[in-house]
């Protein structure tokens, strides 16, 4: 099953707001030409460079927009690089910097993808210095990665630190595990490469982080969620079965270990400090690829409550992405920034989210032995390339995730034989009250494994029409972590709040009437009147507001 390519798709609604307003903000300070570029002291080599670039080759292709700054960047970019063709220091054999590693990973995949979209020369020749002069010479060293607690450093602030000491060849971050991000960039290089020697690397790197206690040793949840998406492509590459596994294995302990109860992440596994929307984007790509290879409905479920909570409440007004208090933990029944300074993580998390609202835009559509699979809801136009010949364009309005209801119209085609067309519906609805018309005519509507399917010619002006209830739903609390004595409201997927901290702590019974008001908008009727909204209309708030924005999302009866 694979996505259509990015010419092929046109997204508006939310999905491309969200998307607009991260490139905007990726056109900013501090991702100028004059600025984007870290001096030679900067702890995190190729780090910013890598992430902006990446940001700026995707949103392009998902947005069909020219960057400002992009080609300026490149240009400057051989005068930027080490004399071995990466970012940072040269260090001699048996000096391994894990922070060097992590934020290289960031640039070595933007050069993979800039490659994916060019085909140039240069950025081709960048992957194979990056994996002949800095990847290359860590193998060996992975295996003895260190791994036992009293070898790391428990503390960190939002930017990781180099500990003091070496262990072994290793220079060790207070990021713990970001080491294995470099499993994201080593397997994206080795599919463009296809060196055994990077192959044998990265069997290396997967035999080592199969072994590795996450939650015990405190692995960061970013690192330990990008390293998953590594698992994955090179399952993909491989097909190696035990990789699949093990990155359902990892997923699953995030769900349960790593996960505040907005959907987004405590940065460190046994450590609620604050989320980091990095890892927030990491798991919503990691919950879709698994859902693309697994068919589990709960794995596509999930991804839907990741994009429209953890990032829809972590996307800022200004476009950037920030770092929130870690909800449900700590007896912490708000969602809220976690500080001023951190509200927008501009070294990390804005850059990151360009990608994770990109690949939001991409995962639209799938094909599927000529299956056309419909996994998200948005306004769009995709057109796809049939096997047997011929092709179909769809031109797609919905209003989910406030209402459940999509119309597909086929609008050209030259595909005669009939096509199955697959369309998502959450677990979470009432599964008796789905309907399906097809040209107006009502048809069963079956379920199974979280899609609607029909299957008919799809000649030009053929109509289909999907709905399913979305109401107001109470939940308990999800997280292993996390408290037992309360509850949560949700309009579908979508998680609300009370604003305000004349709000905080207060209680409401599960038989409050509570009073529909439209879009997602809840009257809670009670002596105080209070307002639910959904968590993700932070971006349309003023950005003063924003900042000191804090909802109420967890009740006690």
């Amino acid at each position: 099953m694979k996505t259509i390519a990015w010419q092929d798709l046109k997204v508006e609604g939310e999905a491309y707001k969200r998307a607009m307003l991260s490139f905007d903000r990726m056109e900013s300070e501090p991702y100028e030409p004059d600025s984007v570029f870290k001096d030679a002291a900067y702890d995190w080599p190729g780090d910013w460079e890598g992430r902006t670039i990446l940001a700026l080759v995707l949103l392009a292709q998902a947005t069909h927009r020219e960057p400002k700054h992009l080609a300026e960047i490149m240009s400057r970019l051989p005068g930027r690089l080490n004399d071995k063709g990466f970012f940072g220091p040269v260090y001699p054999a048996g000096t391994i910097d894990e922070q060097q590693l992590s934020g290289n990973s960031w640039f070595l995949r933007s050069m993979c993808e800039y490659h994916l979209w060019k085909k140039d020369a240069f950025s081709l020749s960048v992957i194979g210095s990056i994996t002949e002069h800095l990847l290359l010479p860590a193998s060996g060293y992975y295996i003895d990665y260190p791994v036992l607690p009293e070898q790391r450093v428990f503390e960190g602030e939002a930017i990781g630190e180099l500990q003091k000491e070496k262990v072994g060849a290793w220079r060790l971050s207070t990021d713990i595990g970001c080491a294995f991000i470099m499993l994201d960039g080593a397997t994206q290089a080795f599919q463009i490469l296809k060196r055994p020697e990077l192959g044998m690397l990265i069997d290396e790197m997967i035999e080592k982080f199969m072994t590795i206690d996450l939650a015990g040793l405190s692995f960061q949840t970013h690192a330990t969620l990008s390293a998953t998406r590594g698992l994955l492509r090179h399952y993909e590459t491989t097909c190696n079965d035990a990789l699949l596994r093990k990155a359902e294995d990892v997923f699953r302990l995030y769900m349960k270990e790593g996960m505040t109860e907005t959907y987004a992440n405590y940065n460190w596994f046994g450590r609620p400090d604050w989320t980091e929307s990095c890892a927030v984007v990491d798991s919503f790509m990691v919950a879709v690829t698994l859902w693309k290879h697994t068919g589990k409905q709960e794995l596509l479920d999930a991804a839907h409550h990741i994009y429209f909570n953890g990032m829809g409440y972590g996307q800022r007004p200004n476009g950037g992405f920030g770092c929130d208090v870690c909800t449900g933990a700590h007896d912490e029944m708000t969602i809220a920034p976690k500080s001023e300074g951190m509200f927008e993580a501009f070294w990390c998390c804005t850059m990151r989210g360009g990608e994770g609202l990109s690949r939001s835009v991409e995962y639209s559509y799938y094909l599927e032995e000529g299956r056309i699979v419909v996994p998200f809801y948005s306004d769009s136009v995709g057109r796809f390339g049939m096997e047997s010949g011929g092709e179909i364009v769809i031109n797609q309005r919905s209003a989910y995730p406030y209402e459940g209801y999509v119309q597909l119209e086929v609008t050209e085609s030259s595909h005669a034989e009939p096509v199955t067309l697959k369309l998502y519906v959450p677990g979470w609805t009432d599964l008796s009250a789905v309907r399906l018309t097809v040209n107006g005519e009502t048809r069963a509507a079956v379920v199974e494994d979280g899609f609607v399917a029909v299957t008919q010619p799809l000649d030009a002006g053929t109509t289909i029409e999907l709905s399913f209830p979305i109401g107001l739903r109470v939940t308990s609390a999800l997280g292993e972590n996390s408290m037992k004595d309360v509850h949560s409201y949700r309009h579908g997927v979508l998680l609300l709040g009370v604003d305000g901290a004349d709000s905080l702590q207060a209680h409401v019974d599960n038989g409050t009437a509570i009073e529909p008001l439209g879009y997602g908008v809840y009257r809670i009727a009670d002596d105080t009147e209070r307002i639910l909204t959904p968590i993700n209309d932070l971006i349309d708030k003023p950005l003063a507001d924003a900042i000191t924005n804090r909802k109420q999302v967890l009740f006690r009866a």
